[in-house]
């Protein structure tokens, strides 16, 4: 093949050659591994553009439910995709993510801040623990629990100091007894333990209830919080959001990790797809939101599931129509 020819996708081959056309789109066929491809922008086995699905987690993320990134997808690219694609590919390269942030050290304070409040999973209220450094915002560690229970707490605090490898010498936190005496076993009685004061700049968690407010927000959106594997899936995504790419006004208009100006494992959503090394995911059940009146669009209209919700409209209005009485007309002369 001529220089400027793409190489393999799956074994970089050389040994190519054109396969014919897709839809206007050049095939290739590698001879090596015996494997068609094209030169579009795609992973291995997928037809998406990578910057496509890259949008689509950082719209996901920012705040935007999946119905409103299905339309979004449709008007920039006239092209449709159905609600639990797109939910597969969030899960999916969410997993991705939090494989490749699991070996990040973050460089961080000596003061955290620890706290709780209850989200929504499957109708049922439960417990997100969390700790967040001080001085770089970044967010340690999280825990979700179906209680508030000292054991609970203990899991948060050692989470949050193996991920930065050492001990903060205080941990703020709100009123809850489960602290005391957590902090106490983790640290072996290194760490200072400060209640915080509401309604003051000192000894305040008040930089965490602003997330916990940004979080609520955020699991508004997300509306397929149905089991807690899904639940703790989302949320380390959004956590991952929150870390590496959401820009702090606190910090300069930049993300907690680019203001501590270390090597990061990804620059955007864009690389966390492109360098995925991952297969398919364990499967999460789609849980379509609770209807919303939308519009249909004509491809949707096409789709077999609202031509069978047409039929049965259909249906019960003939039905209704036979049961009513039938009034003959006759003719006078």
């Amino acid at each position: 093949m001529k220089k400027n020819s793409p190489n393999c996708k799956y074994c970089n081959s050389t040994n190519i050659i054109k396969f014919g056309t897709y839809n206007g789109i050049q095939r290739y066929f590698c001879k090596d591994c015996r494997r068609k491809f094209t030169p579009l922008d795609t992973l291995p086995k997928m037809k998406t553009p990578i910057s496509w699905i890259g949008n689509v987690l950082n719209m996901y993320y920012g705040g935007m439910p999946i119905d409103a990134i299905q339309n979004n997808l449709n008007q920039q690219h006239d092209k449709y995709f159905s609600e639990p694609a797109i939910y597969k590919w969030i899960m999916r390269f969410t997993s991705e993510a939090i494989r490749k942030a699991k070996d990040f050290k973050p460089e961080v304070g000596n003061t955290w801040l620890a706290d709780e409040t209850g989200i929504n999973v499957g109708g049922h209220n439960v417990w997100f623990w969390d700790i967040i450094d001080a001085k770089s915002r970044y967010l340690l560690a999280s825990h979700i629990s179906v209680a508030r229970t000292t054991d609970d707490a203990q899991i948060l605090i050692e989470k949050a100091i193996r991920r930065a490898g050492k001990m903060p010498d205080v941990v703020i936190t709100d009123k809850l007894r489960a602290y005391i005496d957590d902090i106490d076993l983790a640290s072996s009685g290194r760490i200072k333990h400060i209640r915080s004061k509401p309604f003051t700049d000192e000894n305040s968690t008040n930089i965490i209830e602003r997330f916990h407010g940004t979080l609520k927000q955020r699991a508004e959106v997300i509306h397929h919080f149905k089991d807690l594997q899904a639940a703790r899936l989302l949320t380390e995504g959004w956590l991952i959001y929150y870390n590496f790419f959401k820009e702090h006004e606190s910090l300069g208009n930049v993300s907690p990790v680019r203001h501590m100006k270390v090597d990061m494992p990804f620059n955007d959503w864009n690389d966390v797809v492109r360098y995925s090394n991952v297969a398919e995911p364990a499967r999460f059940e789609f849980v379509k939101p609770r209807p919303r009146h939308i519009p249909h669009t004509e491809k949707q209209k096409q789709s077999a599931y609202f031509r069978k919700a047409m039929q049965k409209s259909l249906a019960k209005k003939r039905l209704a129509e036979s049961a009513q009485p039938q009034v003959s007309m006759v003719r006078r002369k």
